[in-house]
């Protein structure tokens, strides 16, 4: 009998083992280049209307995700207002993402949309059912901030984690436009 136990004991020692390993080595799964970038229906911070990100469809996307205490969100923000100004009107379209439950409170984030001036269209991102925001889940998002590049069919072609300068994003949209 004390051998049988012992045996069981091993065997599910083993496997917990195995199950540990093999949960804690899976891939990042999120939104990556080549994948449709996965839609949403957000409010927007300057109307509190909802929209889709597919409703941008057919331009070239600038996707930012940010928060307005993340120091490298606030460096790159007057370079996005910049590329977002520059293309008005030329196939390229620059859209924020504020991931508010990162937020201290929701004045942070109106404060940070005032102090830079961002007139681009900016999602407000929303609590899902396990109380994590609806983008930062979709999009696997484990630090800020992030920019995905999605061109005219909705694919993700570029994503930069971390800081992203103008000339960075010019040099690849003229190469896809």
């Amino acid at each position: 009998m004390n051998k049988r136990l012992t045996s069981l004991i091993v065997f599910i020692v083993a496997v917990g083992l195995i199950a540990y390993v093999v949960a804690t080595t899976q891939p990042r799964v999120g939104a990556e280049e080549g994948m449709i970038a996965p839609d949403f229906t957000l409010p927007l911070w300057h109307t509190g209307e909802e929209a889709e990100l597919s409703s941008f469809r057919g331009d070239i996307v600038v996707l930012n995700l940010w928060a307005s205490w993340c120091p490298p969100c606030r460096e790159e923000m007057p370079e996005l207002i910049e590329l977002s100004n520059n293309y008005k009107g030329k196939g390229v379209k620059v859209v924020g993402v504020n991931l508010a439950l990162q937020e201290r409170s929701p004045e942070d984030a109106d404060e940070f949309m005032e102090e830079f001036g961002v007139d681009f269209p900016t999602f407000v991102d929303q609590p899902n059912e396990e109380r994590r925001g609806v983008v930062s889940t979709l999009y696997n998002i484990d630090s800020i901030p992030f920019t995905y590049v999605i061109d005219r069919d909705g694919v993700i072609v570029k994503v930069y984690r971390g800081l992203v300068r103008y000339e960075w994003l010019e040099e690849f949209i003229e190469e896809i436009r």
